[in-house]
């Protein structure tokens, strides 16, 4: 397989943010099974596989809108580089590799896999096209992952740590979306695409996305309390890792405010998604160690 294809198979099927998604699940899994685990491995590359499905799924619902987006205009389907014989056949591919991997684990495991695929393409996909609040609906697919790994690992939903766990997945999922949709604005707006910023101005989403981010920063302080983070060591760090990006949120947030350009939010996505990382792997070495 040549690297341009490999490229194109990468990009329908949204590889560098499928992975993520997959360690959200691998997350979950080690956080009940309390061990790092081929087991769990293996989950997570059942939700990789769906979540690139489901990507691959989305590019084909919204060819027509990518087409008219500079951001979107040079994935595999607005530039021929499959015919749609092949687009299906590799779409099928994922889903089916994602179920298999997951069915492995037992039905349940199976069902919060699709659950994903069927919330992220026949809710959040079609809203878009209609609400600029549909953000609110697309931020409950970041919280299908953990909760699939969870399940695969033998979880149960009655556990209050999978519903807090599941609270800090989503917290984090609006100031995500949020971020895009300011990067993005124009490009949406070109497109068709209702956006928040036609409901109300750039400043005042800033200052909300403030509030969301200090209320996902707020719940990692919580992680102790709920045995996600249980050693003293790792709790001192989640600690002063969420206190830290408090006053750094505050201070880029006063930065947007008065010089509000892609670099900025950029740098602030970024380093927001980073954090997000830097939990997760203190959330797997506190159940390992």
């Amino acid at each position: 397989m040549n690297s341009l294809r490999w490229k194109y198979i990468s990009t329908f099927g949204k590889f560098s943010i499928s992975v993520p998604i997959a360690l959200t699940t691998y997350t979950g899994f080690v956080l009940f099974d309390e061990q790092l685990s081929l087991q769990g491995l293996l989950a997570a590359v059942g939700i990789f596989f769906l979540s690139a499905g489901a990507s691959a799924l989305n590019q084909v619902q919204e060819n027509k809108w990518d087409l008219l987006m500079p951001r979107t205009s040079k994935r595999p389907l607005p530039l021929k580089a499959f015919s749609s014989l092949t687009a299906f056949s590799i779409l099928f591919i994922f889903l089916f590799l994602g179920s298999i991997c997951l069915y492995s684990f037992g039905g349940w495991a199976l069902f919060w896999g699709w659950m994903g695929v069927l919330w992220y393409n026949g809710i959040y996909t079609p809203l878009k096209r209609w609400s600029a609040f549909s953000v609110f609906p697309g931020a409950v697919v970041g919280v299908i992952p953990p909760i699939a790994g969870w399940i695969a690992a033998g979880g149960t939903l009655l556990d209050v740590r999978l519903h807090f766990l599941g609270l800090f997945f989503f917290l984090g999922q609006m100031p995500h979306f949020w971020l895009l949709v300011l990067k993005y604005d124009d490009q949406l707006k070109a497109a068709g695409f209702p956006t928040i910023t036609q409901v109300m101005s750039k400043q005042r989403i800033n200052q909300i996305n403030l509030v969301w981010f200090l209320a996902t920063f707020l719940s990692v302080l919580f992680l102790p309390v709920f045995d996600l983070i249980r050693h003293q060591f790792l709790s001192w760090i989640v600690i002063f890792s969420s206190l830290f990006m408090m006053g750094w949120s505050v201070y880029m947030t006063c930065q947007l405010l008065n010089d509000n350009t892609s670099m900025v939010v950029r740098k602030l996505f970024i380093h927001f998604n980073t954090f997000y990382l830097w939990v997760m792997i203190l959330i797997v070495l506190d159940q390992v160690i």
